[in-house]
């Protein structure tokens, strides 16, 4: 595994600077406000009278406010992104010791914390003009408890997803128009968490109760806390599985919440199970943002992200990386050599993780198949 390396998701200096020219543009559009009723009188003073002259000193006003709002919204805008960068500065401090004393856990936290401070500005400045960010992650509320964000989010569940998410007996962490994420199984104090990230088509919100059986049969076969993440918009249909987009853009989202389990579970083992273009969004988290998983498992995949494992970057340098493949998943067919795909063969010997032998069955039958069930509870007893 690589060295837990810091990369904050903004800039400090990039964000004083940025807070700078919003304060520019402030006073440039409150200036411009203020000459309103200057330019008012000097066309009254010309003696234009009449209805025209109505409509353009009414067309006159109307600027002032536009610019007095724009002013007062570019103000604001520039207080948040000086905030944002004084938290930023913090962070980049914070950081700084910890890479001193290779705590890698810490670090990879902090890049989760640099990460939410960009969403939260994004959501403050999309408030500002009028408009809401749908995404609400875990990271977001530390001090929320599972029950409490379960009751919270519930209530905006359609009556499907609800129904499903009852009859598993699952806590909703995370929920959006596209996605809900629900743990099953011991989520007091649990030994062991197992986060699942689907495919192009499991990862759907229509297969959410497919999804929930499968974690249901794993906690009781692992007794972990088991959590289906659907913090991602996966494709909508295999076809279009062929791009890496959706994996880049829900990436930094899954090192969030595995940075929010570090944060509420720090003595839990960490295990991430990725299947089919899961495995290049978790791959792609680990290269990218840094991972907290003391283990990550790439089960049916199309190609993943790192040329090694040595480019990816989990929980510390113990973390491990498995491989599970059947003879019998056609998907192995976008895969030649080293490559594949979407990008690097997991199977390829060079790429460096462990495989798990005598796996049987098709694309669908990983989360049943006895051998790689077998290898996930035995990582358990090794840790």
């Amino acid at each position: 595994m690589s060295v837990a390396t810091y990369r904050p998701a903004l800039d400090a200096a990039e964000l004083s600077a940025a807070a700078a020219a919003l304060r520019l543009a402030s006073d440039a559009a409150r200036e411009r406000a203020e000459h309103v009723p200057t330019s008012r009188e000097a066309l009254a003073s010309t003696g234009f009278r009449g209805v025209a002259a109505d409509a353009a000193y009414a067309r006159l006003d109307a600027f002032g406010s536009v610019f007095a709002r724009g002013a007062d919204d570019l103000a604001t805008a520039a207080s948040l992104v000086a905030a944002a960068a004084g938290l930023q500065r913090q962070l980049d401090e914070a950081a700084m010791f910890a890479t001193r004393y290779l705590h890698s856990r810490t670090v990879l936290w902090l890049n989760a914390m640099s990460m939410a401070l960009d969403l939260e500005l994004a959501r403050s400045l999309l408030r500002l003009g009028g408009h809401e960010q749908d995404y609400d992650p875990l990271f977001a509320h530390p001090d929320e408890s599972f029950a409490d964000l379960h009751a919270r989010h519930v209530p905006t569940l359609p009556a499907a997803t609800r129904a499903a998410v009852e009859a598993a007996g699952g806590t909703v962490l995370e929920a959006g128009p596209a996605s809900t994420t629900v743990v099953v199984g011991d989520v007091v104090d649990p030994a062991r968490v197992i986060t699942m990230v689907a495919g192009a088509t499991t990862g759907a919100p229509a297969k959410l109760e497919g999804e929930l059986a499968k974690a249901s049969r794993l906690a009781q076969q692992t007794g972990a806390a088991v959590v289906v993440w659907q913090g991602y918009a996966p494709p909508r249909s295999v076809p279009r599985a062929v791009s890496p987009l959706r994996a880049s853009a829900g990436a930094d989202d899954l090192a969030m919440f595995q940075a929010a389990l570090e944060e509420r579970f720090p003595d839990a083992q960490k295990t991430v199970v990725s299947h089919s273009y899961g495995t290049l969004l978790a791959t792609t988290a680990a290269r990218d943002h840094g991972l907290i998983a003391d283990d990550l498992w790439v089960l049916g995949s199309a190609g993943v992200a790192g040329q090694h494992v040595s480019e990816l970057t989990l929980a510390d340098e113990y973390a491990t990386v498995h491989v599970v493949d059947s003879p019998q998943d056609p998907i192995l067919l976008l895969r030649s050599g080293p490559s594949a795909v979407l990008g690097a063969s997991p199977s390829y010997v060079g790429w460096g993780a462990q495989r798990v032998e005598g796996v049987r069955g098709g694309h669908s039958d990983y989360f049943t198949d006895p051998a790689f069930v077998s290898a996930l509870q035995q990582r358990a007893s090794t840790t």
